[in-house]
């Protein structure tokens, strides 16, 4: 039961944040909606686990959290800096 509860409470916010998503102002916010699209996602296989008893899915749900977040930091780089590739010179350092 406290399951169907949690995945209750937790679609409810990933609709919120679903909205947040298609209508936020700038990009970074877009980001960090969906890293909470794919966090909340995992919530909802932790009380999926809960409800059928099936600790396997528990290991799915961590991996989900895993990879949002090295997700989040990957993206969250690449728009600050426009690339993946490390600075050959620091900001503010003269060769």
């Amino acid at each position: 039961m406290i399951g169907l509860v949690a995945i209750a409470g937790v679609s409810i916010a990933l609709i919120m944040t679903l909205l947040r998503l298609f209508s936020g102002p700038s990009l970074y916010d877009r980001a960090m909606a969906t890293t909470l699209v794919l966090i909340e996602l995992a919530l909802i296989a932790g009380g999926a686990a809960v409800f059928v008893g099936e600790a396997a899915i528990v290991d799915v749900a961590l991996a989900m959290v895993f990879v949002a977040i090295v997700a989040a930091v990957a993206v969250l780089k690449f728009f600050r800096a426009r690339t993946f590739q490390p600075a050959l010179v620091r900001a503010g350092e003269d060769s």
